[in-house]
C-alpha cells in the first residue's frame, strides 16, 4: 500500500507540477454565481472574470482538486509509512527468533497444522517408479494438500546435482532451488519440486507446481543465470508451455539469480505472493 501510494504521489506531483499556476474563485453574490481565473504576476494578484469558459472553469476545478489530493496522499503517506514501521511480521519464519530455543529445527507446516500428520499427509512425495503425467492447469475439486500429497514423476536427470538440502530434507538441485523450495513450505502452498509432466508427446519439468486458492496450477521455472548456453538448452520450454495454455504472468512464473549467482530471496517472495494471491 505505502508503495502504491507512493506511486500515487508521484503520479499527481507530475500533473500539478505541469499544469498553470492560476486558480479557480468562485464568488456568490445576491444568488449570482461568478467564476474568476486568478494568478500571481510580480507578486501583484490579477482575477479575470471566465464565466463564459466551462472548459476553462472545470481545468481551473480539476487542478484545485489535484493539489487538494496531493496534500492528502503525502499525508496518508506519511502516517501508513509510521504505522508499517511499527507492524510485526505474522508470517512463522519471522517469528522464530521470538519462540523458544530450536523452534527452526521443526516442520513450520507441522507447526502450523498439527492435524495433517493425522492424514498421512507426505509433502512433497517423488517417486522413480510412477509415470508422467499430462499437464493439467487445475486440481478441479480435490483437496489441495490431498494433491501436494501424491506420488509423482521425479525428474532423475543429473540426480547428482541434488546436492542442497531444505529443512524438510528434500534435496534441491542449487542453493536457488533450495531458496525458492523453503519460501513456498513457509507460505504453505502445496506444490511438488521438479515432477515431469508431459505435453502432447514431449516432457517438461517445472522446478516447482503449486496450487492457487482457486485451485488452479502454478508453474514456476528458475533460471539462474542467463547464460548463452543456459538460453541454448532452454529456449523451446516457453513455446512447449505455450501449448498447454500456460503463460507468464497468468500462471507461470520466471525467477533469475542475479549477476552475482545469488537469489534475491525477497523480490521471489513476491512474485510468487503475487501470482498466488497471497
Amino acid at each position: 500500500m505505502v508503495t502504491l501510494m507512493r506511486s500515487d504521489v508521484k503520479t499527481v506531483t507530475k500533473t500539478v507540477n505541469k499544469a498553470r499556476k492560476d486558480s479557480l474563485m468562485i464568488s456568490v453574490t445576491g444568488g449570482r454565481v461568478r467564476f474568476f481565473s486568478v494568478s500571481y504576476q510580480n507578486g501583484r494578484r490579477k482575477q479575470r472574470q471566465i464565466n463564459g469558459d466551462t472548459a476553462r472553469i472545470y481545468t481551473l476545478a480539476n487542478r484545485a482538486f489535484q493539489r487538494e489530493l496531493l496534500r492528502r496522499l503525502k499525508g496518508n503517506e506519511v502516517l501508513l509509512s509510521q504505522a508499517v514501521s511499527q507492524m510485526q511480521s505474522l508470517d512463522l519464519m519471522q517469528m522464530l527468533p521470538d519462540l523458544p530455543k530450536h523452534f527452526e529445527k521443526l516442520d513450520p507446516l507441522r507447526i502450523l497444522n498439527p492435524g495433517l500428520a493425522d492424514s498421512g499427509f507426505t509433502y512433497p512425495n517423488p517417486s522413480q517408479n510412477e509415470f508422467p503425467r499430462e499437464v493439467r492447469l487445475n486440481i478441479g475439486s480435490m483437496d489441495p494438500y490431498e494433491w501436494a500429497s501424491m506420488p509423482y514423476c521425479e525428474n532423475t536427470d543429473h540426480l547428482e546435482y541434488k546436492v542442497h538440502p531444505t529443512r524438510r530434507g528434500v534435496f534441491c538441485r542449487s542453493k536457488s532451488e533450495a531458496l525458492l523450495f523453503e519460501i513456498y513450505d513457509s507460505l504453505l502452498i502445496p506444490f511438488h519440486y521438479d515432477e515431469v509432466l508431459s505435453i502432447g508427446d514431449q516432457l517438461i519439468s517445472p522446478d516447482f507446481i503449486g496450487v492457487r486458492r482457486d485451485g488452479a496450477l502454478i508453474f514456476h521455472e528458475h533460471c539462474g543465470l542467463l547464460t548463452d548456453e543456459y538460453r541454448a538448452r532452454n529456449d523451446w520450454k516457453p513455446g512447449l508451455y505455450a501449448v498447454a495454455d500456460i503463460y507468464p504472468g497468468v500462471n507461470l512464473i520466471y525467477t533469475y539469480d542475479s549477476v552475482s549467482g545469488s537469489l534475491n530471496t525477497e523480490l521471489a517472495e513476491a512474485i510468487i505472493r503475487d501470482i498466488y494471491w497471497l
